[in-house]
Parts: C-alpha cells; structure tokens; sequence
C-alpha cells in the first residue's frame, strides 16, 4: 500500500490564501459591491497583474471567497447524515458547527449580513441563494432519514428554527461580540426543538424561542419609525423634556412662598471660662457651666406687594415655555431626522445609478471586444471603453461610501450604536403636487408654531417681571410667633427653677425708605426688556413667514422639476435602446454609445435629486407650520 502523499503548501498557494483572506475581510467591511481589485491590490501590497494572475475578474475571486468560506458546509453535511444520531444530536452538530465557524472567522457574521442586503441580482446574492436551497435539502433529509417520524408541518417548522438560530448566532456575535455567544448555547437550542417538534405544537414553539431570537432581526425602520425613536433616544429631546419636568418643579417651589415657614433651632454652650461683672469693687461671676437654648419659630407672609402672587405666575409661564421648548425640540429633530434619512436613501439610490452606469459600460465594452475578434473594432476602441469602465468605478464607490456615512450619522440622530445594522424600508416615493395657498399656511404656522408661541411668552414674562420689580417699593407684612427655651445649670440638664419657657407672637412690617433708586432703575431695565421682547415677536413672526414662503417655493419647485424629468428619463433610456441597436449595426460610433450613456445617467441622477428635493422640501414645509 502507497503511503498518502501530503500537498505541502507552496508559495503561489500562500499568495492566493492571502488574497482570498483579505478580499473576505474587505467585503465584510464594505461589503462585496464596495470593494475593488485595486483596493485589495493595494491592501496586500501587491501589483493588479499579479491579482489577476490568481483571479481573472473580480465575480471569480469573490466566487472563491465564497466557496473558501463555505467549505465547512461540506463537513456538516457529512457528519449530520449519520443515521444513528438523534434529531437533537444532529440539531447540536449544525449549531455547534456555525458558531464554531464564527468564532473562527469574526468577520463572517458582517459578511453574511451584507450579503443579506446585496441586490438579488448580485453574483455573491444568488450564490449565497443556491447555497441556502442545498443546506436547505441536506438538513430535510436529515430529518427524513432519522429515527424520530415528523410531519412535514413539524419539518418545515424546524427549518425555519435553524434559520433564525443561525441569523441569531451572527447578529448576536456583530453586535455584542463573538463571546456573548455561550458555549452551550447549540446544546440547549437544540434541546429546546427538538422536544418542541416530539410534543409542542408548532405556534408554541415558536413562542418558547421567540424571547431568545428576539435580537435577531436587524432594525428596520421607516421614515416614521426613524421619528418615533428619534423621541425616545435623542439627547435634544430627552433634555428638553428634563428641562420642562425641572420648570414644573420651579411652580411648586414658588407656591412654597405662600405657605408658612416653621423652623427649629437649638444650641448648648459649655462655659469654659464665665464671664465676670464687677459691682462695689467685687467680681461677680455671671451664668453656669452648661446653656441650653431652643426655639421653634413661625413665619407667614401676608403681603409683599405682589411678589409672591407675580412668582407663581412667572413660574408657570416658565413651564409652558418649557413645554413649548419641547415641542420646539421634537419639530425639529422630526425634521433633521426625516430630512437625513432621505439624504441617505440619495446616496443610496446614486450609489445604484453608477452602478448601473458601471453595468452598462461593461455591457459595452464586451460588445466591442466581440466586434474587435470579429475585426469590426478597434484596439484602441477597446483601451478607450476599458478606460470608460475604470472611470465609472470610483463614483460606486465613493456614493456607496457616502450611503455608509450617512448611516452613521442618521444612527448617531436616532441614539443607536454605530455597528447596529440598520435597514431603511421606504423610499423617496413622496407625493409631488402643489401646497395649499401661502395665506392659509400662515395662520397654521402663526397657531401650531412653538418658535412664534416662544417668543410671546418671553414677552408675557417681561410683563410680570415689571410688575415684580415695582414690589419693591410696597411695604412687606408679615405674622410670626416663636415659642423658646432656655436652662443653665453647674449639673448635667437644668431642673424646674433652672429652666424657663417664653411664648411670642406678633407682626412686622418692613416699608422701604430709600435704596438710592436701585428699585426705578430694575424698572426701567424690565420696561426696556419687555420692548426687546415685543420686537423680538414681531421678527420672529416675520422669519416665521419667510420660512413658510421659501419652503412653498421649494417644494412648488422640486415637485415641477420631478414631473419634467420623469419625461427625460424614459426619453434617455430610449435613446440609449436606439444607440446600442445602431452600434451593434454599425450605424453609430462609440463616442455616440458613450454620450447616449452619459446622457441617461444625468437623467436619472437629476430625476432621482428631484425626489429626494420633493421628499426634503415637504418636510421642511411641515416643520415650518408647525407640523
């Protein structure tokens, strides 16, 4: 018998592990669409020919990556087709293997994830698709082949089960890290199914796991459901909502002022050293080792020229300044938060134009090497449209980089951690049309606007802040009564004929004289002020209006410019259907295909700039009146 021949590992298999290596890691990072041959040249620090020596395109390098990473696939498959292990056994071994396979290789679950969002039309997409229906009948065939008889309710039931498992395993290590995943984690899972298949039914099942795959689904939000959690978690908000709570407590703190004040008081002196009096030439010592005093006192305002009263009124105008700041708050980030999530659908929708872009001059230029084997082109119609090619990558991938940024700061907006993976579900679909007339506007903005409520309760606040600086010239009245104690004594506590009690009660009555016109002079700074507040309403109602208007034409605009260039597009697309047609015949030149390209990718760029527009404006219009 021949002994096993070992394959050692040459250099050129290092060099193609190494790229394969990197590659993965770069499309986990970026995912596989956001990643170049020249980026992971430049990542190894070696030459693109070199690359392409291992890999000729980049569809057969992320293909290998892929198989690379999958083959432990094949080893589950093998070791689950033994027929003499339970459906938990074989349960244990699937999830045992995936989380083995994470633990491996970090990067995996960010990978996967992308991959999840690729476009279907994507090589890596429908790879991953293929792969899924082969793991998908091997793990049926499993449950067929295995002791335990299972409807095909129960199986199907249990596919789904992995499935979500498996999601969990990679959401759970992307987000809180590979460790937070236990080891045990595959054995009791595995329990758990396999006991819900013998004798739970199907929807109880389902709700046994539902607590622990509840982390599972990466969040996936609407334009609405961006603004409700934005109200739960921005720090705008939260603040503003603390600061109204903080004001509400102001009233009650102010309300103390009417109410009596009752303190209490003691104190006991040890006299070290007595004091001495000297009466007909002889010293007389005064007092006793031990004092003891105490009093309890009483203190009510009955007038105080308004003060009082003018306090609580301002508190509470502070409490619906604070309210109104809140509103304030929320109309805003609304905004911000509506407005930056159709600015990242822009970069989205941009990234998916140059990759058409991109599509189309490959498309071309396979169309011009078949003519150039034909001798029907050029080589140098070739270089040129090779060139075309290599132009159109960089803007994929500077606006796909531009989509991951804006993720990250519509994250920041909403309270999320950067790594949570975010899907944004609707589209920039919003209606165009023309906003009702600028007069009916106006009066909404005038009434539901908290900026112009603001400035009329700054100015309510200078009214009553007169009227507490006027106090100051009104006598204050007040009723006390006080109720004290005193003892001395040589001993350790006064006896009866050492101690005595007092009982006082009375008014009193302060009438300012002269405060060297300090009070004329708050006066007038509060009358100067109540000015500065009325002007400043005035304004803001003025700024309220420009705002409504500008926000009118914006939107009136955006919503013309969309119904022109819809036209433009189905126009473009068919001019370019033409352009190719007369090429392919001969009737047209390359500069023609190229311009016809060119000419489309303007219009669906401006096309999908005027939804994005519509979609900016109609928010900004909202928030304007106050919405």
């Amino acid at each position: 018998m021949k002994p096993q021949t070992i394959h050692k590992a040459t250099k050129g298999d290092k060099t193609r592990q190494r790229i394969l290596e990197t590659a993965s890691a770069l499309m986990a990072e970026k995912g596989p669409d956001g990643v170049s041959m020249r980026e992971i040249s430049a990542k190894l620090k070696i030459t693109k020919p070199v690359l392409y020596y291992y890999f000729k395109n980049k569809d057969e390098l992320i293909k290998a990556a892929f198989v690379e990473g999958t083959k432990h696939f094949q080893e589950l498959n093998s070791a689950i087709s033994d027929p003499g292990l339970t459906l938990e056994q074989k349960l244990e071994k699937i999830f045992s293997n995936h989380l083995d396979f994470i633990k491996r290789y970090p990067d995996m679950p960010k990978c996967a994830l992308k991959i999840m969002a690729s476009p279907s039309t994507s090589v890596l997409s429908a790879m991953a698709a293929d792969l899924k229906e082969r793991n998908r009948k091997s793990f049926l065939a499993m449950m067929v082949a295995g002791k335990e008889p299972l409807s095909k309710t129960a199986m199907d039931s249990i596919l789904h089960m992995i499935s979500a498992v498996i999601v969990y395993f990679m959401v759970e290590a992307r987000v809180h890290g590979v460790n937070s995943l236990p080891k045990n984690l595959p054995a009791r899972m595995a329990k758990i199914i396999a006991s819900g298949a013998r004798h739970l039914k199907t929807a109880l099942l389902i709700l046994l796991l539902s607590p622990l795959l509840a982390g599972a689904q990466a969040v996936d939000l609407s334009v609405d459901g961006a603004v409700k959690l934005a109200m739960k978690s921005n720090t705008t908000v939260a603040n503003a909502e603390r600061s109204r709570l903080i004001y509400k407590e102001k009233i009650r703190e102010y309300w103390g002022g009417v109410y009596p004040q009752l303190s209490a008081s003691a104190q006991y002196t040890r006299n070290i050293e007595k004091s001495s009096i000297f009466f007909g030439g002889k010293k007389i010592e005064m007092g006793s080792d031990n004092a003891y005093a105490a009093s309890l006192d009483l203190n009510q305002v009955l007038w105080a020229g308004g003060k009082v009263y003018t306090g609580i009124k301002m508190a509470g105008i502070y409490s619906d300044t604070s309210a109104t700041q809140l509103r304030a708050a929320q109309n805003s980030v609304k905004k911000a938060v509506t407005q930056f999530y159709y600015s990242v659908l822009l970069s989205k929708a941009m990234a998916d134009i140059q990759k058409e872009t991109l599509e189309l001059s490959k498309q071309h230029l396979a169309t011009i090497e078949a003519q150039y084997k034909q001798g029907l082109a050029s080589d140098l119609a070739v270089l040129r449209q090779q060139v075309e090619v290599s132009n159109n990558e960089p803007s994929v991938m500077q606006n796909l980089n531009y989509y991951e940024v804006g993720l990250l700061a519509l994250k920041n907006l909403l309270g999320l951690d950067p790594d949570t993976e975010l899907t944004l579900s609707d589209s920039m679909g919003c209606a165009a049309g023309e906003a009702p007339a600028l007069e009916t506007l106006y009066k909404r903005a005038m009434a539901a606007r908290p900026e112009y409520r603001l400035a009329d309760l700054q100015r309510k606040l200078a009214v009553e802040n007169i009227v507490l600086e006027r106090a100051g010239h009104y006598p204050y009245l007040g009723a006390f009564a006080t109720r004290q104690f005193q003892g001395q004594t040589n001993g350790s506590f006064p006896g009866s004929d050492e101690r005595t009690w007092s009982l006082a009660a009375g008014l009193r009555l302060s009438l300012p004289l002269f405060a060297g016109g300090s009070v004329d002079s708050k006066v007038k700074q509060a009358e100067l002020e109540l000015d500065i507040a009325g002007e400043n309403l005035k304004n803001t109602g003025r700024e309220l209006k420009i705002a409504v208007k500008t926000a009118w034409l914006d939107q009136n605009e955006a919503s013309q410019r969309l119904a022109s260039q819809e036209t433009a597009v189905e126009t473009a697309k068919k001019a370019l259907a033409a352009t190719e047609l007369r090429f392919k015949n001969g009737l047209a030149g390359q500069l023609d295909l190229n311009d016809a390209t060119l000419a489309l990718n303007r219009a669906e760029t401006l096309y999908t700039q005027a939804q994005h527009d519509v979609c900016s404006a109609s928010a900004q219009l909202k928030w304007s009146i106050g919405e």
